[in-house]
């Protein structure tokens, strides 16, 4: 029946549609990090995740293609056979320019869709602020949020200006070529009543004529419509197929292909790891952010990176977890290029707290055990990670231990400090067990009572493991056993604390700086 075909359809259309995202949402996952770095890349990808609804319209447009051109096929021939042989190319006449037309103004408008992914964008970030809690506060505060609001609705008055003069141009040419094709069909029906007149043919073909003729007028416009349908789909599905058909690493700045045998990560790794003459700029950005960077980070050792903002300290330990590679030097795990291991082996290597970490507004659970995905579901190795970060005492606060839903995103959810969140991405951190351990401002969020706890189990914790520190604490600082200063991405000096307070260089400028406030 007409209902379980439209209930079938609408099954279909879900199921393909979801499929098609999911598609896209994987061939993100495998993108080099270096697209990320490109505008274009986003542009490409929110036409590719907008559009996955095109990819079965355009299997259900040629069906219904093929099942009315058998209609029009017995119609036509019809005509031929009643009327006259010229009646097919009379209809069809009258009827290709609008399809044509129609085809022109599709392609116009994918162009303008095109030309304003920006703004889509644009608009839909701004809404995204406007409704995100954690941007409400300095929005209302700061009084953004009307200026907002404005900026919205001016980016969406783009889209319907253009809609509008699309829309205007198109009913004029409609409804000029609506007129061609009903005049090609009074042709037909005033030559058959003449030859009705003439007695070539009875009052009874003339309204068969009369019938076949309106129908099968109806019918060709129909197909012509669905074909420029098919054809439109087609246009913002080739925006879905040409972003899957995007290589992973086609992009400048990409990750250097796998080795044919990757060497797997030595365990443990024995000398060390070393930078050797590196040098790193941006994809799509010819300044350097790193230059010449020749030092050693030796096996079981703590090393700190100290440098002003915007040196190159969060880049380093970007090349350092092979986010990216250098443009110039190498980086050697025990002598061997870096980039001869296997990427995800060497992955699993580094455990990570990042400054700017992400907070997963689902399970506490979760939240530590993504630090080693494959073992989520093991409560003794996750406890002992929260127990190692000073985590616990939070997870036993919770209503429902590990269980408890964080953030407020979904319901009964548990909302926590920005230091408890830290905390946990420190656990998510220690829950890796890696070789190669990064803190970046592992206690930027923390009170004086959570950070001591930090420092006093610092030693401990990272034993046996390289680790890189990031801080502008130099309390933080101090706990490592080598200390490396950046300054316009080079390496200005390399010592540890007391070797540098004695050199009398820009460390001891910078700690002295700070330390005088606490004075």
């Amino acid at each position: 029946s007409q209902s379980l075909s439209l209930h079938v359809r609408m099954l279909l259309s879900i199921s393909s549609n979801d499929h098609a995202l999911e598609l896209v949402l994987r061939k993100a996952a495998s993108m080099d990090l270096a697209f990320f770095e490109a505008p274009a890349f986003y542009d490409r990808l929110e036409n590719a995740a907008s559009e996955t609804r095109r990819v079965h319209t355009i299997t259900f447009g040629v069906f219904h293609v093929l099942g009315l051109l058998i209609s029009i096929a017995a119609m036509l021939g019809l005509l031929a056979t009643s009327l006259h042989p010229l009646a097919i190319p009379v209809l069809l006449v009258t009827t290709i320019p609008q399809a044509a037309a129609l085809g022109y103004f599709v392609k116009r408008r994918h162009r303008v869709w095109s030309g304003r992914t920006r703004l889509r964008r644009l608009s839909r970030y701004l809404s995204q602020l406007l409704t995100s809690r954690d941007a409400v506060k300095e929005i209302r505060l700061f009084g953004l949020d009307l200026s907002f609001v404005s900026r919205f609705a001016e980016a969406r008055r783009a889209f319907e200006e253009d809609e509008r003069d699309y829309r205007y141009a198109l009913v004029r040419v409609e409804t000029g070529f609506n007129l061609l094709s009903l005049a090609g069909t009074a042709s037909l029906w005033a030559y058959a009543v003449v030859r009705a007149v003439g007695g070539s043919i009875t009052v009874g073909d003339v309204a068969v004529v009369l019938q076949a003729a309106e129908q099968a007028r109806a019918a060709v416009a129909t197909v012509f419509d669905r074909v420029v349908r098919v054809y439109e789909n087609r246009l913002y599905a080739d925006e879905l197929i040409s972003f899957l058909d995007l290589e992973p690493d086609a992009v400048s700045g990409a990750l250097a292909p796998a080795v044919s045998e990757p060497r797997p990560v030595p365990r443990p790794i024995i000398r060390g790891i070393e930078f050797q003459n590196v040098g790193f700029a941006y994809p799509g950005s010819e300044e350097p952010v790193l230059q010449n960077l020749s030092f050693m980070l030796p096996a079981a050792a703590s090393v700190a990176l100290v440098g002003e903002n915007g040196t190159g300290k969060t880049t380093l330990v970007k090349l350092l977890s092979r986010l990216y590679d250098p443009t110039e030097g190498a980086i050697l795990v025990d002598g061997v290029d870096l980039r001869e291991d296997e990427l995800s082996d060497w992955r699993s290597q580094v455990g990570a707290a990042f400054q700017d970490f992400v907070r997963y507004e689902l399970t506490a659970r979760e939240n530590i055990g993504f630090g080693r995905v494959e073992h989520v579901d093991d409560t003794v190795r996750v406890s002992r990670a929260a127990q190692q970060a000073g985590a616990m005492s939070i997870i036993d606060d919770l209503s429902e231990g590990l269980e408890t839903s964080l953030g407020r995103t979904f319901d009964d959810g548990t909302d926590l400090s920005g230091g408890q969140w830290q905390r946990l991405a420190l656990a998510r951190g220690y829950m890796r067990d890696a070789q190669v351990l990064i803190l970046d401002e592992p206690t930027a969020a923390l009170d004086a009572f959570a950070e001591f706890e930090v420092y006093r189990r610092f030693a401990d914790l990272t034993a046996g493991r390289i680790t890189v520190l990031i801080s502008h604490r130099f309390s933080t600082v101090r706990m490592a056993d080598r200390i490396l200063v950046l300054r316009d991405g080079r390496l200005v000096e390399n010592g540890s604390h007391e070797e540098l307070i004695a050199a009398d260089g820009h460390y001891a400028r910078m700690y002295n700086t700070q330390a005088d406030r606490y004075r």
